[in-house]
């Protein structure tokens, strides 16, 4: 069964099956037994045995005699009235059993003459015997058998053990089966967490659930993707570390060089001490971006979501662009008319879009452009910025947005500048807006970068 759900919903609807079934066998079985033993019961031998208790015990030894007949036999009644037609038992007969019992008294045959038979044959439930007291009084016996639907039947102690010992053999395997095939494979995702926990990065659990198609295997499926994530996260942690351990390294060895020079004899105090700025800028620079990417990286990044129109926030963008490109000769194209509305933080969707208009306007090649395109595409807005430059080797595409990782090619190299942060903090900064960042080479050169952010409500007027 592919769903657990159906798999508990048919357990317990055939559990219930099988013993409404077999409830039903056994007192088909029960009401049988006791037709074929009330049907050769003979009238005349049980008229003795009454006749027998009313001598030596009077009315009330044949009372006790009807009460022992009903106990030996479940389902039969047996009512003793008198020559006036009046019960002596404490039982008030039903109205078919009073009919009858008015249908003697008219014919007379209710003070004799004795229709006492001991012969072996006679239908039981059509015959009355007589017995007879010592004073002469005529009692006549009027036999009657309970339906075999009434509750009588199931009232009956040894029905009563048999559907109860049913129940429990029925309910009890199937329950068993059930819980046996549901804590069994959580038993294995109990082991896999605790191994987990106790730092053991590669436990999986989806081999073990590999035939089975339900909600368990599900979630064994998550499990292991859970785990996955959760090694990707530390391995990055550690690589991170050690990435920032190394970054650091670099200014501050300037920083040491750089007092080395100031405490020379007949150093240029002023170049030094101006040296020292730029490298503590530098490694200022550093540490925020390290910090920024650290809180964009946490789980509980609180994000400030406001509805605003992304096409504007572009265009202004593209106009910083523009008077620092124009200092390096170097052009920024952006052209769109239109709103495209989107819900998000401004800022981090600022510092998103810069880093990489930074990034292509820094490799783009003199007099070329770093060309902005902007439309919607479905519930999407795709932002796409080219420049003309080197590109990437297509191998080292998928890790431009890796912290600290930088193209081992000339022209992308330190001496461009960079941390190799702002790709990576771009990424993230995508990420928590439920987008993505992708880039490729364009066919005839350079690289294209494209983001993609949920609209709120697109209303673009016009193309790129």
């Amino acid at each position: 069964m592919k769903s657990l759900f159906v798999r508990i919903f048919l357990s317990f609807w055939l559990a219930m099956g099988l013993i409404l079934t077999g409830s039903v066998g056994v007192t088909a079985a029960f009401i049988i037994k006791r037709s074929t033993e009330i049907q050769s019961l003979v009238p005349g031998e049980l008229a003795v045995t009454a006749e027998q208790r009313l001598v030596a015990g009077g009315l009330d030894g044949l009372r006790d005699w009807a009460r022992d007949i009903r106990n030996t036999y479940p389902g039969l009644d047996v009512f003793i009235v008198d020559a006036l037609g009046q019960s002596v038992t404490r039982q008030t007969p039903p109205e078919f059993i009073q009919r009858r019992i008015s249908r003697l008294q008219r014919e007379g045959l209710l003070n004799g003459p004795s229709r006492r038979t001991s012969s072996p044959g006679g239908d039981l439930l059509r015959t009355e015997p007589q017995i007879t007291a010592a004073n002469g009084a005529v009692y006549t016996l009027v036999f009657s058998q309970v339906p075999d639907w009434s509750p009588a039947v199931l009232g009956t102690p040894d029905i009563q053990i048999l559907l109860l010992l049913l129940a429990i053999a029925v309910s009890g395997s199937i329950c068993w089966y059930l819980a046996r095939s549901v804590t069994r494979p959580v038993e294995k995702l109990q082991a896999g967490a605790r191994s987990l926990a106790n730092g053991n990065l590669d436990a999986r659990v989806g081999a073990e659930f590999s035939g089975r198609k339900d909600e368990l295997a599900v979630l064994a499926h998550d499990f292991d993707q859970m785990a996955d994530r959760l090694r990707s996260l530390i391995d990055s942690k550690e690589v991170l570390m050690r990435d920032v351990s190394h970054e650091l390294r670099t200014p501050l060895a300037r920083l040491r060089l750089a007092l080395g020079l100031a405490r020379r004899e007949g150093a240029d105090l002023e170049r030094e001490h101006d040296r020292i700025e730029r490298e503590a800028e530098r490694l200022d620079e550093l540490i925020g971006e390290i910090l920024r990417l650290a809180r964009l990286n946490s789980a509980h990044q609180n994000v400030n979501r406001e509805e605003f129109d992304y096409a504007g926030l572009i265009s202004a963008v593209a106009e910083d662009a523009r008077i620092e490109a124009s200092a390096q000769g170097k052009l920024v194209s952006f052209g769109y008319s239109g709103a495209l509305q989107i819900q998000g933080d401004q800022e981090l969707l600022r510092s998103a879009i810069e880093n990489v208009v930074r990034n292509a306007l820094r490799y783009t090649a003199v007099n070329t452009a770093v060309e902005i395109s902007l439309r919607s595409e479905g519930q999407m807005a795709l932002l796409e910025v080219r420049d003309h430059g080197p590109g990437v080797p297509e191998a080292e595409l998928q890790r431009l947005f890796e912290p600290f990782y930088r193209v081992t090619m000339q022209a992308r190299e330190r001496d461009t500048g960079g941390y190799g942060l702002g790709l990576a903090i771009t990424a993230r900064v995508m990420g928590v807006h439920h987008g993505k960042v992708e880039a490729r080479n364009a066919v005839d050169g350079g690289l294209l970068v494209t983001l993609s952010v949920p609209l709120k409500s697109p209303t673009a007027a016009a193309g790129d």
